[in-house]
Order: structure tokens, then C-alpha cells, then sequence
């Protein structure tokens, strides 16, 4: 073997191996892609289901409240928590662009909706409402329509959870 055929034998074994090397990096990169999907859109999942269950839990304080209040009942204790609400692989999952692909946009607005009533704020303007219709500055139909609304709202949020998660499982 003369001297040009070990340069061109050389840099075709260079070449070769640095296709090679970039062929595997790109597959084990896509591979790790989709592990991570899957991962975190299982754990999506159990977070839809965690929050479809919190919600159904809410949903029975609001009924009871609401019972409570239509008999001018004021000793209403109910602490409406809405802080814990989950919302952390609903964001990474939105964060690595994941949700695009499974859920239309009228369906990513509904769960945008839903993460900005379930929040401190929400929190706060429920548990405020009962307490200042106990210290009578709501009246008695104030409170009762503040408290229908939520209830209508959260029944709605339980129907659109499953609804979404449904599409996640089945896309």
C-alpha cells in the first residue's frame, strides 16, 4: 500500500466514524426525547387524575356549603385550598412543547383557564365571600350565586379534565 492509499484509507475510516458518531448522538438523542415524553406524560396523567379527584372533593365542600347557607346556617367552616391544585408536569409538559401536539387550542385554553381559577387568588375570593357574608356584608343570595357559580365551574373543570386527558391517552 503506497502512501495516498493510507491518507485515503485514513480519512474514509476518519469520515466514516464521524458519520457514524453523529448518526448514533442524533438516535440516542430522539431516544432520550421520547423517554422523557413518556415519562412525564404518564406522570400528566396521574396529575389529571390527582386533580379530578381534588375537584370532586372540592365540589362536595361547595354542595355542603351551599346547604349550609340556604338554611342561614353560619356556622359554615369550609377552607376552600385551591393552592393544591397540581399543576407542575401540566407546565413541563406544555414547557417541552409536548401539548401542542396532543391538544387543539381550544382544548389548551380550557386548561389555562382552569390553572388560572385554581390559584390563590381563586382561593382567596371564595373563603373571603363566605367570610363576609358571615359577617353579614353579603346577603344570603350574594353568597348562594357566588357559590353556584363555582360549583357550575368546577363541575365543568371535572368534565374537561377527563375530556383532555382522554385526548392525551388516545393521541
Amino acid at each position: 500500500m503506497n502512501f495516498w492509499q493510507n491518507v485515503f484509507s485514513t480519512f474514509i475510516g476518519a469520515l466514516l466514524g464521524f458519520i457514524f458518531s453523529i448518526f448514533l448522538f442524533y438516535l440516542t438523542s430522539r431516544w432520550s426525547k421520547n423517554a422523557q415524553k413518556k415519562s412525564t406524560e404518564k406522570n400528566l396523567i396521574k396529575e389529571f387524575e390527582f386533580n379530578e379527584h381534588y375537584l370532586q372533593k372540592v365540589l362536595a365542600d361547595i354542595k355542603k356549603a351551599i346547604e349550609k347557607i340556604t338554611v342561614n346556617d353560619k356556622n359554615v367552616f369550609y377552607y376552600f385550598n385551591y393552592k393544591s391544585y397540581q399543576r407542575l408536569f401540566v407546565q413541563s409538559y406544555f414547557q417541552q412543547g409536548f401539548l401542542y401536539e396532543k391538544l387543539d387550542p381550544d382544548d389548551i385554553n380550557l386548561l389555562d383557564t382552569i390553572l388560572s381559577r385554581m390559584t390563590q387568588g381563586g382561593e382567596y375570593y371564595i373563603n373571603n365571600s363566605i367570610q363576609r357574608w358571615k359577617e353579614d356584608h353579603l346577603n344570603q343570595q350574594q353568597i348562594l350565586n357566588i357559590l353556584a357559580f363555582e360549583r357550575d365551574s368546577i363541575e365543568k373543570f371535572i368534565k374537561d379534565i377527563r375530556r383532555i386527558k382522554q385526548k392525551i391517552v388516545t393521541k
